[in-house]
Protein backbone atom coordinates (compact mmCIF):
# COMPACT_ATOMS: atom_id res chain seq x y z
CA UNK A 1 0.00 0.00 0.00
CA UNK A 2 1.57 3.21 -0.90
CA UNK A 3 1.45 6.78 1.32
CA UNK A 4 -1.40 8.22 -1.02
CA UNK A 5 -3.41 5.15 -0.52
CA UNK A 6 -3.31 5.02 3.22
CA UNK A 7 -4.08 8.70 3.77
CA UNK A 8 -7.86 7.87 2.80
CA UNK A 9 -7.44 4.76 5.06
CA UNK A 10 -6.96 6.11 8.88
CA UNK A 11 -6.50 2.62 10.07
CA UNK A 12 -3.83 2.04 7.79
CA UNK A 13 -1.57 4.77 8.24
CA UNK A 14 -0.03 4.10 11.51
CA UNK A 15 1.20 0.26 9.95
CA UNK A 16 2.75 2.55 6.93
CA UNK A 17 4.26 5.17 9.08
CA UNK A 18 5.94 2.06 10.96
CA UNK A 19 7.08 0.75 7.84
CA UNK A 20 8.30 3.62 6.20
CA UNK A 21 9.23 6.42 9.09
CA UNK A 22 10.71 8.71 6.67
CA UNK A 23 7.47 9.57 5.39
CA UNK A 24 5.97 11.05 8.86
CA UNK A 25 7.05 14.61 8.30
CA UNK A 26 4.95 14.16 4.81
CA UNK A 27 2.25 12.43 6.71
CA UNK A 28 1.58 15.32 8.91
CA UNK A 29 2.29 17.73 6.04
CA UNK A 30 -0.41 16.20 3.70
CA UNK A 31 -2.85 15.64 6.40
CA UNK A 32 -3.02 19.55 7.66
CA UNK A 33 -3.02 20.46 4.10
CA UNK A 34 -5.95 18.13 3.35
CA UNK A 35 -7.59 18.84 5.86
CA UNK A 36 -7.79 22.89 5.69
CA UNK A 37 -8.07 22.98 1.95
CA UNK A 38 -11.85 23.36 1.08
CA UNK A 39 -13.81 20.59 -0.36
CA UNK A 40 -11.11 17.85 1.16
CA UNK A 41 -11.73 18.97 4.71
CA UNK A 42 -14.44 17.57 4.99
CA UNK A 43 -12.86 14.18 3.72
CA UNK A 44 -10.26 14.25 6.00
CA UNK A 45 -11.37 14.79 9.85
CA UNK A 46 -9.03 16.46 12.00
CA UNK A 47 -9.09 13.47 14.63
CA UNK A 48 -7.04 11.85 11.98
CA UNK A 49 -4.38 14.20 11.94
CA UNK A 50 -4.41 14.20 15.58
CA UNK A 51 -4.51 10.72 15.91
CA UNK A 52 -1.39 10.40 13.74
CA UNK A 53 0.55 12.96 15.61
CA UNK A 54 -0.13 11.28 19.09
CA UNK A 55 1.15 8.31 17.44
CA UNK A 56 4.35 9.83 15.60
CA UNK A 57 5.43 11.73 19.07
CA UNK A 58 4.18 8.58 21.37
CA UNK A 59 6.54 6.67 19.18
CA UNK A 60 9.81 9.03 18.94
CA UNK A 61 9.09 8.61 15.20
CA UNK A 62 8.95 12.53 14.97
CA UNK A 63 10.01 15.42 17.62
CA UNK A 64 7.50 17.89 19.05
CA UNK A 65 9.63 20.09 17.84
CA UNK A 66 8.85 18.99 14.17
CA UNK A 67 5.23 17.84 14.21
CA UNK A 68 3.98 21.40 15.11
CA UNK A 69 5.61 23.42 12.78
CA UNK A 70 5.09 20.64 9.73
CA UNK A 71 1.49 20.67 10.62
CA UNK A 72 1.56 24.91 10.78
CA UNK A 73 2.89 25.01 7.34
CA UNK A 74 0.25 22.61 6.20
CA UNK A 75 -2.26 24.31 7.70
CA UNK A 76 -1.20 27.20 6.34
CA UNK A 77 -0.67 26.14 2.61
CA UNK A 78 -4.06 24.65 2.85
CA UNK A 79 -6.02 28.01 4.05
CA UNK A 80 -4.07 30.05 1.61
CA UNK A 81 -5.51 27.34 -1.15
CA UNK A 82 -8.75 27.38 -0.25
CA UNK A 83 -8.48 31.56 -0.30
CA UNK A 84 -7.09 32.24 -3.63
CA UNK A 85 -9.43 29.14 -4.74
CA UNK A 86 -12.34 31.56 -3.51
CA UNK A 87 -10.91 35.09 -4.67
CA UNK A 88 -10.65 33.44 -8.32
CA UNK A 89 -12.93 30.67 -8.92
CA UNK A 90 -15.48 31.00 -6.00
CA UNK A 91 -18.69 31.31 -8.31
CA UNK A 92 -18.18 28.37 -10.17
CA UNK A 93 -16.78 26.36 -7.16
CA UNK A 94 -20.33 27.27 -5.35
CA UNK A 95 -22.16 25.97 -7.90
CA UNK A 96 -21.13 22.56 -7.14
CA UNK A 97 -23.16 19.80 -5.25
CA UNK A 98 -21.10 19.81 -2.47
CA UNK A 99 -21.90 23.43 -1.50
CA UNK A 100 -25.84 23.31 -2.46
CA UNK A 101 -26.29 20.15 0.25
CA UNK A 102 -24.28 22.70 3.46
CA UNK A 103 -26.71 25.76 3.13
CA UNK A 104 -26.69 25.75 6.73
CA UNK A 105 -22.43 25.78 6.99
CA UNK A 106 -22.56 28.08 4.59
CA UNK A 107 -24.58 30.71 5.94
CA UNK A 108 -22.75 30.45 9.24
CA UNK A 109 -19.22 30.99 8.05
CA UNK A 110 -20.60 33.89 5.73
CA UNK A 111 -21.98 35.70 8.70
CA UNK A 112 -18.75 35.52 10.70
CA UNK A 113 -16.54 36.17 7.51
CA UNK A 114 -19.17 39.11 7.10
CA UNK A 115 -18.72 40.31 10.91
CA UNK A 116 -14.96 39.48 11.51
CA UNK A 117 -13.26 40.23 8.16
CA UNK A 118 -9.49 38.35 8.23
CA UNK A 119 -9.98 37.67 12.10
CA UNK A 120 -12.60 34.96 10.86
CA UNK A 121 -10.04 33.05 9.53
CA UNK A 122 -9.19 32.37 13.47
CA UNK A 123 -12.88 31.30 14.02
CA UNK A 124 -12.80 28.90 11.85
CA UNK A 125 -9.09 27.48 12.81
CA UNK A 126 -10.46 26.22 16.08
CA UNK A 127 -13.86 25.55 14.61
CA UNK A 128 -13.63 22.33 12.93
CA UNK A 129 -17.35 22.15 10.82
CA UNK A 130 -15.98 25.43 9.19
CA UNK A 131 -12.33 25.13 9.35
CA UNK A 132 -11.82 24.04 5.71
CA UNK A 133 -14.54 26.44 4.28
CA UNK A 134 -13.72 29.83 6.03
CA UNK A 135 -10.93 30.59 3.78
CA UNK A 136 -12.64 29.78 0.67
CA UNK A 137 -15.54 32.29 1.92
CA UNK A 138 -12.98 35.11 2.89
CA UNK A 139 -11.81 34.83 -0.73
CA UNK A 140 -15.43 35.54 -2.02
CA UNK A 141 -15.70 38.81 -0.10
CA UNK A 142 -12.15 39.83 -2.42
CA UNK A 143 -10.22 40.68 1.21
CA UNK A 144 -6.67 41.38 0.37
CA UNK A 145 -4.19 39.07 0.09
CA UNK A 146 -1.37 40.34 1.96
CA UNK A 147 -4.12 41.15 5.21
CA UNK A 148 -5.58 37.50 5.00
CA UNK A 149 -1.84 35.84 5.08
CA UNK A 150 -0.93 37.92 8.44
CA UNK A 151 -4.51 37.06 9.59
CA UNK A 152 -4.03 32.85 8.84
CA UNK A 153 -0.28 32.68 10.63
CA UNK A 154 -1.87 34.07 13.26
CA UNK A 155 -4.36 31.41 13.52
CA UNK A 156 -2.08 28.47 12.39
CA UNK A 157 0.59 29.62 15.08
CA UNK A 158 -2.36 30.02 17.99
CA UNK A 159 -3.47 26.79 16.61
CA UNK A 160 -0.01 25.20 16.49
CA UNK A 161 0.76 26.11 20.09
CA UNK A 162 -2.82 24.10 20.95
CA UNK A 163 -1.26 21.17 18.73
CA UNK A 164 1.77 21.02 21.29
CA UNK A 165 -0.53 21.38 24.86
CA UNK A 166 -2.90 18.75 23.57
CA UNK A 167 0.09 16.16 22.61
CA UNK A 168 1.99 17.29 25.93
CA UNK A 169 -1.65 16.47 27.41
CA UNK A 170 -1.42 12.70 25.81
CA UNK A 171 1.39 12.67 27.23
CA UNK A 172 0.46 13.73 30.43
CA UNK A 173 -3.51 12.80 30.93
CA UNK A 174 -3.56 9.85 28.04
CA UNK A 175 -5.40 9.74 24.71
CA UNK A 176 -9.18 9.57 26.01
CA UNK A 177 -8.57 12.57 29.03
CA UNK A 178 -6.97 14.74 26.36
CA UNK A 179 -9.60 14.33 23.72
CA UNK A 180 -12.09 14.78 26.18
CA UNK A 181 -10.87 18.02 27.84
CA UNK A 182 -10.17 19.53 23.87
CA UNK A 183 -13.48 18.63 22.86
CA UNK A 184 -15.38 20.52 26.06
CA UNK A 185 -13.04 23.23 24.73
CA UNK A 186 -13.63 22.70 21.23
CA UNK A 187 -17.54 22.81 21.99
CA UNK A 188 -17.50 26.06 24.41
CA UNK A 189 -15.84 27.81 21.52
CA UNK A 190 -18.42 26.80 19.07
CA UNK A 191 -21.29 28.16 21.24
CA UNK A 192 -19.18 31.39 21.96
CA UNK A 193 -18.83 32.13 18.13
CA UNK A 194 -22.15 30.82 17.31
CA UNK A 195 -23.19 33.72 19.77
CA UNK A 196 -20.85 36.30 18.17
CA UNK A 197 -21.77 35.39 14.94
CA UNK A 198 -25.29 35.83 15.29
CA UNK A 199 -26.95 38.77 13.88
Amino acid sequence: MNFIESIFKPDSIQIFLLQNPEYAWLAVFALAFLESMVITGSIVPSIVLFSICVYLFDQQILALYLIAPIAMCGAHLGDLGGFLVGKYSGDKVLSLTFFQKRTALINKATSAADRFGPLAVVIGRFTPAIRAIMPFFLGLTRLDLKRFYFADLLACSAWGIALILMLKGVQALGFINTILIATVAVFSFIFISNKATKK
